[in-house]
């Protein structure tokens, strides 16, 4: 009887173990999915700044949301037909493009890059995160006769409707919006919160396009009569 009691104990203990591994497979693969998902819906989104420089160029500022040292980010600019127009890999930090066109609807993407730091590890290369907008607007900012007002008038730009001016005493709070201007169409700015515009005084106007995450910000100065 002893003999024959000893491998059912084993056999128990084997089917115990298979069991045990089989039943743990399911709940792994499932942990692995989740830290997956996670890992996409964490990176759809990447900030960033868009600015013009002096000179015209755009540079575009991106934000390190990842806690690994070895994080970098590609960035790409595609044209309003979808096609991309320039490409910028592994600057990190900012990125200028110079080779972008006056008045044009832009849109970029960025996704994350990592190099292995160890031979048993791959390179990782994220997805291009969802096209955001932007514009390169140029626009004509000229005095009407000799008084003191200007006219600013907006560029046609596929895919921008109109543009929405504000102007402040300081250049970077307290806008108040003026006018909602049509492309194409200018706006004649003579008063500021019901005075005339005074000489030798600093205007601050921004413009902000229908479409589009960036605006422009200029000035406006009458300079004293001789």
């Amino acid at each position: 009887m002893k003999s024959i009691r000893k491998p059912n104990c084993i056999l128990a203990i084997v089917m115990f173990a298979l069991m045990s591994i089989l039943i743990s497979f399911p709940v792994q693969a499932q942990t692995i999915n989740q830290k997956q998902a996670k890992a996409t819906v964490q990176y759809a989104s990447i900030p960033a700044k868009v600015e013009t420089s002096s000179s015209g160029d755009i540079f575009i500022t991106v934000k390190n949301i990842s806690d690994d040292y070895r994080a970098d980010y590609d960035m790409r600019v595609l044209n309003n037909k979808g096609n991309v127009v320039e490409v910028s890999e592994q600057n990190g930090g900012i990125t200028y493009f110079s080779y972008l066109k006056k008045n044009r609807l832009y849109y970029y993407q960025i996704r994350e890059t990592r190099t292995s730091a160890y031979p048993w590890e791959e390179d990782f290369t994220g997805e291009w995160t969802k096209k955001v907008p932007f514009v390169i607007a140029q626009y004509q900012l000229s005095q009407v006769g000799t008084g003191r007002k200007v006219r600013i008038k907006m560029p046609k730009i596929s895919g921008v409707k109109s543009y929405k001016v504000y102007m402040s005493y300081k250049k970077d709070r307290a806008w108040k919006k003026l006018k909602t201007v049509k492309a194409g169409k200018s706006i004649v700015v003579s008063k500021f919160k019901g005075k005339a515009l005074a000489r030798n005084k600093k205007y601050y106007y921004k413009i902000v396009p229908s479409k589009g995450v960036n605006a422009t910000i200029g000035v406006i100065r009458f300079s004293k009569k001789k």
